[in-house]
């Protein structure tokens, strides 16, 4: 894995995801977006240009104006005209057993990982 986009409405889990990130060498490159439409506008304005993309997303559900529900529907919506395939993974608190369900529903959601975050938690969900 090379690049990363780390989208949290909250700066501390992003933050703590970015240290982990660097200090372990998890992923080369991180991007994080506090606003989720953030996120979505650069994926739409890059659909073609698969260097720009990340290979991995990770996205808390829990955000304010743009949920992680909704990025993902939108995300759904041109998914199939990315020049390259985007691993999602929902970060979150949520112990909710229906949020996993209804994640299933998008083919391109490939786990949860549990807040706070660790480098052995990341490593182990990615792999």
């Amino acid at each position: 894995m090379s690049k990363v986009f780390i989208i949290d409405d909250d700066p501390i889990h992003q933050r703590i995801a970015q240290i982990m990130i660097g200090k372990h060498e998890i992923f080369t490159e991180f991007t994080s977006f506090t606003e989720a439409e953030l996120a979505l506008d650069y994926i739409r304005r890059n659909l073609s240009s698969a260097e720009n993309l990340p290979d991995v997303i990770l996205l808390d559900l829990n955000m304010p104006v743009v949920d992680g529900w909704d990025f993902l529907e939108a995300f759904q919506k041109f998914e199939n005209n990315l020049t390259k395939s985007i691993r999602i993974f929902i970060v979150t608190s949520s112990v909710d057993e229906k949020d996993k369900l209804r994640s299933q529903a998008f083919s391109f959601v490939k786990g949860f990982i549990s807040k706070p975050l660790s480098p052995d938690i990341i490593r182990s969900t990615i792999a």
